[in-house]
């Protein structure tokens, strides 16, 4: 079986104008710090509400009798590639890193987490989203979170200060509690007791994490921006490894494995990602190395505006999505 050919065209133009609004958004929230209008003082109490309830609520507007995940085989092979993915695109940062000089204790472990841990949330929600507004899709993303998360805590954190001490009991935080309730819902059947009132709230109200969250992304760029001195070697080794070799991993995945066509579509859409803003929160509370971790967060989202795009285009024409 031949891959078709990438053409840029009416594909790559659809994606793009999905891509770029989100980073529009990020954009908004960095001018609306920068113009002082957005401060640091509400962004805690955003990212509690975010975290808290408006996740939560639209986790249970898209998978609660969702027909993609009604059964645990798919649920947790989605979660198993979540985890795996992750924790080899760490493995590959972290052997990778010494290529430019860094050491234990001098970045390496945070330029791994870094760079293996993509943007799986709220930059990758809203672009599966507009590209593939079924919720069976959606429902998906959510259950390969799940092994994202145990990844983030386990793999991640655990880098930084040893499997031993890793706050693993964090992955078990109110959005992972959610899909988890959800999926028992669907398993025993209880979703079709839901209420309609109550599903049409939590669609109202999980519609608001998003663009809330985004823009709180953006925020946070704008207080991190020139607090470091670039470091070029990093600024240019975490691209291409976060957006093109560790992409492969993803895409292999998508193209070998006997996956639905909804996990094919994750895994490109995750595979194209940048490195999450979360990394850097990781490595200032758990003996990393932050300015390292900035500058993976800064040159991966700013080279992905690029690729992002034009990535997913080419691996939606190959794997025929």
């Amino acid at each position: 079986m031949h891959a078709p050919p990438f053409m840029p065209g009416l594909d790559f133009a659809s994606i793009l104008t999905v891509v770029l609004p989100v980073y529009l958004t990020m954009a908004a929230g960095f001018t609306m710090r920068k113009m002082e209008l957005l401060t640091a003082e509400v962004d805690a109490g955003v990212m509690r509400l975010c975290v808290m309830l408006l996740t939560p609520c639209l986790i249970l507007d898209r998978v609660v009798g969702n027909e993609s995940v009604m059964k645990p085989l798919p649920v947790l092979v989605a979660a198993g590639l979540g985890f795996s993915l992750v924790t080899l695109g760490i493995a590959v940062a972290y052997f990778a890193a010494p290529m430019i000089g860094l050491r234990k204790n001098e970045g390496r472990r945070s330029f791994a987490v870094s760079t293996g841990l993509q943007n799986y949330g709220f930059v990758a929600i809203p672009i599966v989203t507009a590209l593939f507004p079924d919720k069976g899709t959606m429902g998906v993303l959510f259950t390969f979170t799940l092994g994202v998360e145990i990844a983030c805590w386990t793999s991640g954190v655990g880098l930084l200060t040893g499997l031993g001490k890793a706050p693993w009991k964090l992955a078990l935080n109110p959005p992972v509690l959610t899909i988890l309730f959800s999926l028992l819902l669907n398993f025993t059947g209880l979703h079709v007791y839901v209420p309609e009132v109550a599903r049409r709230t939590f669609t109202m109200v999980g519609a608001c994490a998003v663009p809330l969250a985004v823009i709180i992304i953006g925020a946070s760029i704008a207080d991190i921006w020139g607090q470091e001195r670039m470091r070029w070697s990093v600024a240019v080794l975490s691209p291409v490894l976060r957006l093109l070799v560790i992409p492969i991993a993803f895409f292999g995945c998508a193209f070998f494995l006997p996956v639905s066509l909804e996990l094919k579509r994750i895994l490109v859409i995750q595979g194209a990602m940048p490195s999450a803003v979360f990394s850097i929160m990781i490595a200032r509370h758990y003996g990393g190395h932050a300015p390292t971790a900035v500058q993976c967060v800064l040159s991966t989202t700013l080279v992905s505006m690029v690729t992002s795009p034009i990535v997913i285009a080419w691996a939606m024409q190959a794997l025929h999505l």
